[in-house]
């Protein structure tokens, strides 16, 4: 294994895209569609931690296609915040991780946007019953 492959390894911060069955939610807009990976959602109370795609019809500049972004949403106090970003290229290899400390983690309020609101309702559902 190289160590630019190594590298790459340890810096990733979340699973690659590829191996997850993304959710679509919201409407695309900008050339960008959002989606939600159901088994990431881990619900404690009124908080809720979730990976999050958005995907881009073409690269930008630096080539970026795919940004896996983690949160942590206060379901009652309607805020959310980053937790994590690894960014992906166009052919899906991973590009690199943007550090918690490099973004403001503090909770945001969750707007009216229709994306934010369609991503607030997918993972702040109550949990499916049980199957007996």
């Amino acid at each position: 294994m190289s160590l630019t492959l190594l590298t790459a390894l340890l810096l990733q911060s979340m699973p690659a895209p590829g191996n997850v069955q993304w959710e679509t939610v919201g409407t695309p807009r900008g050339g960008i569609a959002f989606a939600v990976d159901p088994a990431s959602i881990a619900r404690t109370g009124d908080r809720v931690t979730f990976r999050m795609r958005s995907l881009r019809d073409n690269p930008d500049e630096q080539g970026i296609k795919i940004a896996v972004i983690g949160y942590e949403m206060n379901c009652r106090g309607r805020t959310a915040a980053m937790t994590a970003i690894d960014l992906y290229k166009a052919d899906g290899s991973f590009d690199h991780a943007i550090p918690g400390a490099s973004f403001d983690d503090d909770p945001q309020p969750v707007s009216n946007d229709p994306v934010q609101v369609a991503v607030m309702t997918r993972v702040c559902q109550a949990p499916a019953a049980a199957a007996h």
